[in-house]
Formats: structure tokens, sequence, C-alpha cells
């Protein structure tokens, strides 16, 4: 038997080991120390290696089979036919290809699945935003490396190892979620509450100037009333001299009321026509959700919730974003 490495070995220079002895009757644990290997890897790769058919155990004995040397080829040339791919090594580029596919999109969304969830905790922790932006930056990119790793060594890893990486990716996936649900539901009620509120201003400050408005017309309406029930009130009684001494005095004051009554009943107009507008305004901030609105009337009846829907519609993204980043990830480096 060989002399006993002063270094660890790789698996590719273990099984070389094994296949130098050709035969040898050897226990895990001092394959181990042979090796420089942990008893559990040393059995998990003599299982794995048996399974392949790279070696044949039997209780301690261990035996290799010596690769057959390709016989000399006849120097006669024969024509031979052209090689045919096996249905494997055509499939080999398009499983390269879809892995790589996989890798790429677990990439885009896990960037925006982290980008979402760190900009959502620093609104809750917006006393220290740039260690924030730090700290999720960091975590992202340890679960990432977490998953990948887990992809590529998860039988030959030991378990206790890999079940706690797995609580770790399960932690920083929930608080992920936690994360991009604050960031998209506090986007929501941003866009909503200073919609609203910018109409709402908007619509008070009209109404107000409106109003009164409406008051200057009805009072010009009220003194040119009232002067012309003056005249007419003095022809009635007869008195034609003192009514056109009257109406001489006040066309000049009738005139000035009636050219002022033109003008504020423009200044109405405009009023009334920027109402219109505020109103309108507000019925195109209300169609940005009508879609979900008519969702979840059609779901849970006319009487149905918006701001639940919403909720429940954002729930369901995040619990797919970055669950969906992880998975393809796991696919994509899986051996």
């Amino acid at each position: 038997m060989s002399a006993v490495p002063l270094r660890t070995l790789d698996e590719a220079e273990a099984l070389t080991w094994l296949q130098a002895q050709s035969r040898v009757k050897i226990s895990a644990a001092e394959l181990g120390r042979t090796w420089g290997w942990p008893e559990h890897r040393v059995r998990r790769r003599l299982k794995a290696w048996k399974s392949d058919g790279a070696i044949r155990q039997r209780g301690k004995i261990i035996s290799v089979a010596k690769p057959t040397q390709e016989p000399t080829p006849n120097p006669t040339p024969v024509s031979t036919p052209s090689p045919v791919l096996s249905s494997s090594s055509r499939t080999a580029p398009a499983s390269a290809a879809v892995s790589r596919a996989a890798f790429l999109v677990a990439l885009a969304l896990a960037a925006v699945s982290g980008s979402f969830a760190i900009y959502g905790l620093t609104s809750i922790f917006s006393g220290a935003f740039l260690p924030v932006i730090a700290m999720g930056t960091a975590l992202e990119a340890g679960k990432l490396a977490a998953v990948s790793w887990l992809g590529r060594y998860w039988k030959m890893a030991p378990r206790a190892l890999s079940g706690a990486l797995v609580t770790m990716v399960m932690i920083l996936m929930a608080l992920n979620a936690i994360g991009a649900y604050g960031f998209l539901i506090r986007v929501h009620l941003n866009h909503v509450v200073e919609s609203e509120a910018a109409t709402s201003d908007r619509a008070a400050d009209v109404g107000a100037r409106l109003d009164v408005q409406q008051h200057v017309v009805q009072g010009l309406d009220r003194q040119i009333a009232q002067i012309d029930a003056a005249i007419e009130g003095a022809t009635q009684r007869g008195r034609s001299t003192g009514a056109m001494h009257i109406a001489e005095q006040q066309r000049r004051a009738r005139a000035d009321l009636v050219a002022s009554r033109q003008r504020e009943a423009r200044a109405l107009i405009d009023l009334q026509v920027e109402k219109s507008k505020v109103d309108a305004e507000y019925k195109r901030i209300s169609a940005d959700v009508g879609p979900l609105r008519y969702l979840a009337q059609l779901v849970a009846g006319p009487d149905a919730d918006l701001e639940n829907a919403v909720r429940l519609l954002t729930m369901a993204v995040v619990l797919v974003l970055d669950p969906m980043a992880v998975l393809l990830l796991l696919a994509a480096v899986r051996r």
C-alpha cells in the first residue's frame, strides 16, 4: 500500500489513489487518515463512486477495475461511417444554454428582489440609511452564495452545515419578503395619498373661490335689479319725467355694474372649468387602480375592500419573487 500523503487529497486524487491500489482492504476511518478527510466524507464519496460504477466495495474490501486499453487500430484503412452523435451529446449544448439562461434570470430576479427588500429595510431603519444598504447587500450576496454552494456540494456536505445554511437561507428569504412587502406597500400608499391630497387641496381651493365668485355675481345682479326696479316703479306711478331723471342718474352706474358683472361672470366660468378639470383628475387617479378594484369586486363581491386586495396582491408578488430567484439559482448550479 502507498505511503500516507502529507496533505489533504482532493476527490480526483483520492480516486486515483484507489485506482493505483487496484484492490485494498481498508476501513473508511483508515482512508480518512490516509487522505486527510473526515470519515463521513469518505463514506459519502465511496457510496457515490460505487453508485457511479467507479469502484466495487464489499465490507472493507475495495476493488477498482483497471481501465481496459483500447486495441491497436488496424493499419489497413477501413472505410468507417461518419460518426453519429448520441442523444446525450446532442442535448448537452441545449442543457448548458438552459442552465445559463436560468442562472441569468435567477440573478436578475435576485437583484430586483434584493433592491426592493433593501429599500424597504431602509424605510424601517431610516436612521441608518447607508449602513442598512451595506448590510442588506452583504446578506443578499451571502444568501446567493449559500444557495450556490448547497446546490453543488449537497451530497458531500456535512449535515449540520447543510442544515445551518438552509436555515439561514430561509431566514434571509423571510427578511427579503418583509422588506419587499414594505417597499411595495409604501409605493402604493405614497402614490394614493399624494395624488388624493393634491387633488383635494386643489378642489377645496377652487370650491372656495367658486363660492366667493358666485356671491360676487349674485350681488351685482341684485344691484342691477334694484336699479331696474326703481326705474320701473317710477314709470308705473306715472312719473315719466321722474323716471327719466332716475334713469339718467343711474345709467352710468348701471353700465359700470353690467361691465363688472360680465367680468365676474367670465371669472366664474373659468373657475367652473377649473373645477371640472380637478374632478377629471380625481377620476383619473381612481382609474389607476380601476383594474384591481374590478378584480376584487369580481372575486369578493361589490363590497370588496380595495386596500385589502392591494395587500393580498403585494403578498403574492413577494412570496414568488425571491423564492423563484433562489430556486432558479439552485437549478442552474445543481450538479
